[in-house]
């Protein structure tokens, strides 16, 4: 049997390359790079978390449903475990949705513009006299913070001077335990964090007082992510924050 001609030979192979194409836009992999993931924290209700069909709902992923269909790029967000969701950014599987800035995320990732700004508050014991309303009126107390977290430029400057007593610890719910056990003073978390945390004990006991500090909440993204996607997704955020939807979304969820 004589070989196919060099006219055969090509085509045969555009063939397979064709079909090829077709086998890997039907792969899995490829619908997620066409439909990127953002996971959202599953226990941060009203903020984000899975209603009763195990969907993702709640404010950011609202705010982000919104943001694709304005910006015509479709977002697979999804409502999952939190240490799953900061897996998945390590690995570059998904972009974490609904995250405070921290020095390390804006060194490693790409950070969108803010979708929300979320209240700070200061929780302590019911019995401490405590009547201020600023940042700064925390300064006799003994005060945990979230590390990494970007407090702003006013609590910064107040870490540099000796008076402040600040306790670190790695997350909003360690910083907690460590007001239950006495260790400190004042936690200084999210105001969702501080009524989702709160170890139902120890509740009664411990009253959340706004300081005045609200800090943005973002998306993380992966490299993995096309830069494109990053743009457009910004512009649409922009745009629903000039035009007040951020907000209204914001009262939707928030506000009794």
């Amino acid at each position: 049997m004589s070989r196919p001609s060099g006219f055969l030979l090509h085509l045969t192979m555009l063939g397979a390359g064709v079909a090829l194409a077709l086998a890997l836009l039907g792969h899995p992999a490829a619908a997620r790079a066409a439909s990127p993931a953002v996971f959202c924290n599953d226990e941060h209700f009203p903020l984000s978390y899975r209603d009763d069909a195990g969907k993702s709902a709640g404010l950011y992923p609202e705010i982000l449903r919104e943001a694709a269909r304005r910006s015509g790029v479709p977002l697979d967000v999804r409502a999952v475990p939190w240490t799953r969701a900061l897996r998945a950014l390590e690995t570059g599987e998904a972009a974490l949705g609904g995250a405070f800035a921290t020095t390390r995320a804006r060194g490693q990732w790409r950070v969108s513009l803010p979708l929300h700004h979320e209240r700070i508050v200061a929780v302590l014991p019911v019995e401490t006299p405590f009547h201020g309303s600023r940042v700064a009126d925390l300064r006799p107390y003994r005060t945990c913070i979230v590390e990494g977290w970007d407090y702003g430029p006013s609590l910064d400057a107040m870490q540099a001077d000796a008076a402040w007593r600040l306790d670190p610890a790695p997350s909003e719910a360690l910083c907690l335990r460590k007001l239950e056990a006495g260790r400190v003073q004042v936690a200084l978390v999210g105001e969702a964090g501080a009524t989702r945390l709160l170890d139902p004990a120890e509740s009664p006991r411990m009253r959340a007082v706004s300081v005045g500090l609200e800090l943005p909440v973002h998306v993380f993204w992966p490299l993995t992510v096309p830069d494109e996607t990053v743009r457009r997704i910004d512009v649409a955020l922009r745009h629903m924050d000039e035009d007040g939807t951020l907000r209204r979304l914001a009262r939707r969820h928030l506000e009794p």
